[in-house]
């Protein structure tokens, strides 16, 4: 039964918010790589100022721990109605995962201006930073929506 629930609360509210579990992809990805690949800061000088930063580890451990909030607070969105803070946590979300693609485009674009670096970098993470503005927006409107009046 509760299966059934959380799948329903999960399908219920997904074309709301389809650009949040949208964004749970390229934070688990690039967890994914910084961990398979621990020397990938070495490989190209886009990197560098992100490696003077924190290692590969670091930058895995934090990008990682907003996919898993993201998605715990996705799933429980709207599936349990005792539970009226999942708007909260998704907006607390957004934030985080705010200032981590910043700071990571922040980095490639130093590197770009200052080391060689490549400017594919700095266009992508860009986008993945104006996404996370609109998930911070949508649920913050949401919030007035769920408290209690």
């Amino acid at each position: 039964m509760i299966i059934l629930r959380t799948w329903r609360g999960i399908a219920d509210h997904f074309p709301a918010r389809v650009t949040e579990w949208l964004m749970i992809w390229p934070a688990f990805g690039m967890g994914l790589a910084l961990t398979g690949q621990p020397e990938m800061f070495q490989t190209s000088p886009s990197f560098a100022v992100l490696a003077s930063w924190a290692d590969e580890r670091t930058w895995a451990t934090l990008v990682l721990t907003c996919a898993a909030a993201r998605a715990v607070a996705l799933v429980v969105n709207g599936t349990f109605d005792a539970f009226r803070h999942s708007p909260i946590l998704r907006g607390i979300s957004a934030l985080v995962a705010i200032v981590f693609w910043s700071q990571f485009c922040l980095g490639l674009l130093m590197a770009a201006v200052y080391a060689g670096g490549s400017w594919s970098g700095p266009v992508i993470y860009s986008t993945a930073v104006l996404a996370e503005i609109i998930n911070v927006f949508r649920s913050w409107s949401d919030v007035g929506r769920t408290r209690p009046r």
